[in-house]
């Protein structure tokens, strides 16, 4: 072998050399490359996650809040609604008018703020929103007489009515 023949050799297996780290080095970085978009996959996938934790605790604060408002407003009616039997039943043995509107007024604010008297004469008795507290001669299962009138709030029974029902002799 020549002097040349053994510089070209060396510089083959340089090359060969450089190659074989060029190659390594690439294998290296793009394992490193692989595990990076790995590690930020991963990342966004946990920032969703907390995204949508977050998400549905602001909605159930929401739902909470709603829940806490109409708590407070169905026990402040309650206690109004005392006050408001004890008007009614004043204007039903008065000639005073203005007890009559301002009765009429108190209805109707209520109605403002969702409720609705439970009608319960002459239908059929529902133990849902109605209360048997005596019976008396009639059409069985019929309501006869309200004693005390009921109110429902949204759909949901603020309270139940007190009546009377046939018993069907």
């Amino acid at each position: 072998m020549t002097k040349n023949d053994k510089n070209n050799q060396k510089e083959v297996e340089k090359v060969d050399s450089d190659v074989k780290q060029k190659a390594e080095k690439e294998e290296k970085e793009d394992s490193e490359t692989e595990k990076l978009k790995q590690k930020v996959e991963g990342l966004e996938n946990q920032i969703k996650r907390v995204l949508a934790d977050y998400q549905n605790l602001e909605k159930r604060v929401r739902e909470d809040r709603v829940s806490w408002i109409r708590t407070a407003n169905k026990d402040l009616l309650l206690r109004f609604l005392p006050v408001l039997d004890t008007l009614i039943l004043a204007s039903k043995h008065s000639e005073d008018k203005s007890l009559e509107v301002t009765t009429q007024q108190f209805l109707q604010a209520l109605k403002d703020e969702g409720v609705e008297k439970i009608e319960t004469e002459g239908k059929a008795f529902d133990p849902n929103t109605m209360e048997a507290i005596g019976t008396q001669e009639g059409k069985e299962g019929e309501v006869i007489e309200e004693t005390r009138m009921g109110y429902m709030i949204r759909d949901r029974v603020l309270r139940v009515a007190q009546v009377i029902v046939g018993e069907g002799k």
